[in-house]
């Protein structure tokens, strides 16, 4: 967003922070948070503190830095009310909740969490951190909920590293799948309505997330890998405490029948098994796959899953790929809405691709906990107002200022001031 841009957008700017405001606490506190979020919307080179208190008047880069880093606001309470506000005035009960998770490129060993995993924003292995987020994609647009800063065991059980980076005694190791299970269930707690779950393969093969979800009375349309393994047939299950001829008697349940691979499973489809499915109109015209759908029992952790459907995405060409997919919808819902709403999976990427490019997700450069999630709760705050304005100026997306490599004409920050 360019400086004209703001200015236009301002006074509706400040209405919309005027519900957010009291979170921040008192009334200098609350005009940082007021002032950092028109930074984070003008954009430029950098989205730092020094670089915004350079460009928005009023602004101290002590004073700014403390709000950001050690103030003693909430920044999951700011994400609460944001989540409220999304259900008010977006609710879907048809909505799609999207699971995934991003990298912050990050140099040297203290940043909390940092480490060298491979990233795929980055396409390579570098040293970043990771952040699990969720997303909402209903009728009148998508957004971004939420967030949880993924901490790997090793800096979990490192006391030391710890402390110096602020991270609360009562965090403790969690899965990316725990974690996005755990916003999932906050999201529900808020009165958001939604049906549906989509992820990848990280939270489709995690049997704790697909169990979560069911026990949240949510469907959920989730990758699964080539190798996870299935039952065709319903496997007859010993209960524990049988007692075989020979032997002592079972303690947990026992499967008779060994499962397979689903590639495996995949091999055995006839030609008449596909059928067509359009499953979003693009701006190139309609994006079409081939599907097929098997009635399955998902191994979780040894023990078959209530019966679901493995769905096979193939696409179109000489040289197909394939896509695996499992869901727990019931059986009369269409094979087509399914489709439909795997794709839905598109607008997390494209929000992270916002929330870094308009909205400096990315562009912290606290190494703290309170600091990390103090801005990323912001920038999810300044994109979520830049969807509401898509939405009331009929989905057009406001002109970028060339930030972070976007096409347009580029405005250092710094070289105007908002007052």
């Amino acid at each position: 967003m360019n400086l004209e841009e703001l200015r236009r957008l301002k006074p509706e700017l400040e209405s919309f922070l005027d519900r957010y405001a009291p979170l921040f606490g008192r009334p200098e506190a609350q005009g940082h948070g007021r002032r950092f979020v028109q930074g984070l919307l003008l954009g430029g080179d950098r989205r730092s503190v020094e670089n915004i208190a350079e460009a928005i008047d009023g602004c101290v880069v002590r004073s700014l830095q403390t709000f950001v880093t050690n103030a003693p606001w909430s920044g999951d309470a700011l994400l609460t009310e944001l989540r409220q506000q999304v259900a008010q005035e977006w609710g879907d009960p048809e909505a799609v909740v999207i699971v995934d998770e991003t990298g912050f490129p990050k140099k040297g060993t203290t940043s909390v969490g940092v480490k060298r995993p491979y990233s795929g924003t980055l396409g390579r292995v570098e040293n970043c951190q990771i952040g699990v987020f969720l997303g909402y994609h209903a009728t009148k647009g998508h957004a971004l909920l939420d967030r949880r800063l993924f901490v790997p065991e090793e800096w979990a059980n490192d006391r030391p590293r710890r402390q110096a980076a602020g991270v609360p005694e009562g965090v403790i190791f969690r899965t990316k799948p725990e974690l996005a299970l755990a916003m999932v269930a906050d999201a529900v707690a808020t009165g958001l309505p939604f049906r549906w779950v989509t992820g990848d393969s990280v939270y489709g093969d995690s049997p704790g997330f697909c169990q979560g979800v069911r026990a949240l009375e949510k469907w959920y349309v989730l990758d699964s890998s080539a190798d996870a393994r299935v039952w065709t047939r319903r496997p007859e299950v010993i209960p524990p405490g049988h007692k075989p001829r020979r032997g002592r008697a079972t303690t947990k349940p026992k499967v008779t029948t060994k499962p397979v691979r689903v590639d495996e499973v995949v091999t055995g489809l006839g030609p008449g098994a596909w059928r067509r499915v359009t499953v979003a109109q693009g701006s190139q015209g309609a994006l079409v796959y081939e599907y097929a759908q098997l009635k399955v029992w998902f191994s979780e952790e040894g023990q078959p899953s209530g019966p679901e459907r493995l769905l096979v995405r193939r696409s179109l060409g000489q040289e197909p790929d394939l896509k695996y997919h499992r869901t727990n919808a019931p059986a009369e819902v269409a094979l087509g809405t399914l489709a439909q709403v795997r794709s839905r999976r598109w607008a997390i990427e494209q929000d992270f691709q916002s929330g870094k490019g308009e909205c400096g997700l990315d562009e912290y450069e606290t190494r703290g906990w309170v600091g990390g999630h103090h801005h990323t709760a912001l920038s999810v705050l300044a994109l979520w107002f830049l969807a509401r304005q898509r939405d009331r100026s009929g989905g057009k997306k406001p002109r970028s200022n060339g930030a972070r490599g976007a096409g347009g004409t580029r405005v250092p920050i710094g070289s105007a001031r908002v007052g």
